[in-house]
């Protein structure tokens, strides 16, 4: 049984997801807004003779980026994988205060799904990374805002709520 303290420390942990996830996100308006009002000059993004090509690449990543999003959601961030990998997982430090098995077993299952929650979002940030580059070497100010909203709307989706906190614990008891 899980102590009602030690349970509120655990649910705590969703806040630093949800501020990692605020920082994504806002890296995400950050790059258009560069995009915006530094690139826009032609001074400084002239549109290099490799664009076309890099344009190319990067649609590419950005399809296989989306397939690996679907795959790593559907592999590693069910309850019943973060239940089987939770004991190889290095626990957060804020967890460490458990008493007994059960509690230390509801700790790794909240790293491992903390840590994964971390991965899929750096998965989506690099749709909004490849915008960026497109914007920066060939003036693709399009393709940026596609691939931003693609990420923006990704991680909309993927907010860390209590609920999927909630239910990655009832896998322990």
């Amino acid at each position: 049984m899980i102590r009602p303290e030690f349970r509120q420390v655990l649910m705590d942990q969703r806040g630093a997801a949800v501020i990692l996830w605020s920082a994504f996100t806002i890296f995400i308006v950050i790059y258009i807004v560069i995009a915006d009002n530094v690139l826009a000059n032609p001074k400084y993004a002239r549109g290099l003779w490799f664009a076309d090509t890099a344009r190319m690449i990067f649609w590419a990543l950005a399809i296989v980026d989306l397939g690996y999003y679907v795959y790593w959601k559907k592999r590693y961030l069910t309850p019943a994988a973060i239940a089987a990998a939770s004991s190889k997982t290095k626990m957060l430090r804020a967890l460490d205060s458990y008493n007994g098995l059960h509690e230390k077993e509801a700790a790794l299952l909240v790293s491992t799904y903390i840590t994964r929650k971390i991965v899929l979002y750096a998965i989506i940030e690099a749709l909004a990374v490849y915008g960026l580059v497109l914007a920066i070497v060939g003036r693709y100010f399009s393709d940026q805002y596609a691939l931003s909203a693609l990420s923006l709307i990704l991680l909309t989706l993927e907010f860390p709520t209590a609920r999927s906190l909630e239910t990655v614990l009832r896998t322990s008891e």
